[in-house]
């Protein structure tokens, strides 16, 4: 879960408003910096287990992490970033498609009371494919020279 976390985070810091020209590297970094606060938020209460008392409270906050996920996609997605992290881009938004997904999966096995399920989900979910791109395009980015965020430390 720890990292899933940390890849939601990731693709929320990258979330930004979309506009008519391609934001510049300065731009985009604080894009990258400031839009991913409130899914680091979301994302924390879903995988402090403090915080989880029950599947139902899970579920609960699954739903949060999952609207922040599914808002910071969307901005992401119709961002025009640098030229240089297009593609680097394009496998977050994929990443957070698949996040997405996969939390609203997680919040019906939840809602079937179904824990042993859940952490199957979890964890089929962080092997995923598409995360693994999206963790190398962060990768690529900060080799680039792009400032992150708390991802960078």
């Amino acid at each position: 879960m720890k990292r899933l976390a940390i890849l939601l985070l990731a693709g929320l810091l990258l979330a930004a408003c979309g506009g008519s020209g391609r934001l510049s590297m300065k731009d985009y970094e604080t894009h990258l910096q400031n839009d991913g606060k409130p899914v680091q938020k979301t994302v924390t209460a879903l995988t402090n287990a403090a915080n989880i008392t029950s599947l139902a409270a899970f579920a609960t906050k699954a739903d949060a992490a999952e609207a922040a996920v599914k808002n910071a996609a969307d901005d992401l997605d119709s961002l025009k970033p640098p030229k240089d992290v297009e593609a680097d881009n394009a496998a977050i938004v994929t990443a957070l498609r698949t996040i997405q997904s996969g939390l609203e999966k997680l919040k019906k096995v939840a809602a079937s009371g179904n824990a042993a399920a859940v952490l199957a989900g979890a964890a089929a979910l962080e092997s995923s494919a598409q995360l693994k791109a999206a963790e190398k395009a962060i990768t690529d980015l900060k080799q680039k020279g792009y400032t992150v965020g708390f991802l960078g430390t």
